[in-house]
């Protein structure tokens, strides 16, 4: 089995990040190879970077550190889901990533966005930055989500088309082959 996280990297009240997160985790867990499993970022909660040593080390004082911890190494690959504010990602994403550092490393990372016009793209650039310091290998395959207000229907829902669809399909496609050629690497490099 390969382990998917897909990580909802807003904890705004009432936000639309949960539901694009909810719609890839469900496309994922479909799929009879894949253990996917959903971390919501508002449920998990982490406070402001609050460890004393460098992430580098591997040397955690508080348990929220521990225990997210385990949750990312356990991963084999990641679909980040991300808002764009101010042409970047949020900053409860940028924390949670902070937070560790090795656990992150020779796994790769696909990307869903949303906002204006853009759909959330300046805020991937940001996040491939990251990825690239951590070691992750970022895949090109991003969804690209722009005035996403304009696909709610009268409930709030959003009405994800047949293109999202594929495009979503495709994106775990290439996320699963990788994640699964990387592990063998993985144990090589760690």
């Amino acid at each position: 089995m390969i382990n998917i996280k897909i990580i909802a990297g807003s904890s705004r009240p009432g936000r639309f990040n949960i539901q694009p997160a909810n719609w890839i985790f469900e496309l994922a867990n479909n799929r009879e190879s894949v253990n996917a499993e959903l971390l919501d970022l508002k449920e998990i909660d982490l406070p402001f970077l609050d460890e004393e040593k460098s992430p580098m080390s591997g040397e955690y004082s508080k348990e929220h550190t521990l225990e997210w911890s385990e949750k990312i190494k356990e991963a084999d690959g990641f679909v980040f889901v991300t808002p764009e504010y101010n042409h970047s990602f949020s900053p409860v994403l940028k924390n949670a990533i902070d937070f560790l550092y090795n656990e992150w490393n020779y796994k790769p990372a696909s990307f869903i966005s949303y906002g204006s016009l853009a759909g959330g793209a300046r805020a991937v650039e940001h996040l491939r930055g990251v990825a690239g310091e951590i070691k992750m290998y970022d895949l090109r395959d991003q969804i690209l989500i722009p005035n996403y207000w304009n696909g709610l229907n009268e409930s709030g829902e959003y009405q994800f088309n047949e293109n999202q669809e594929q495009e979503a399909e495709a994106l775990l496609d290439n996320l699963v082959f990788w994640a699964d050629k990387m592990k063998d690497i993985r144990a090589e490099l760690n």
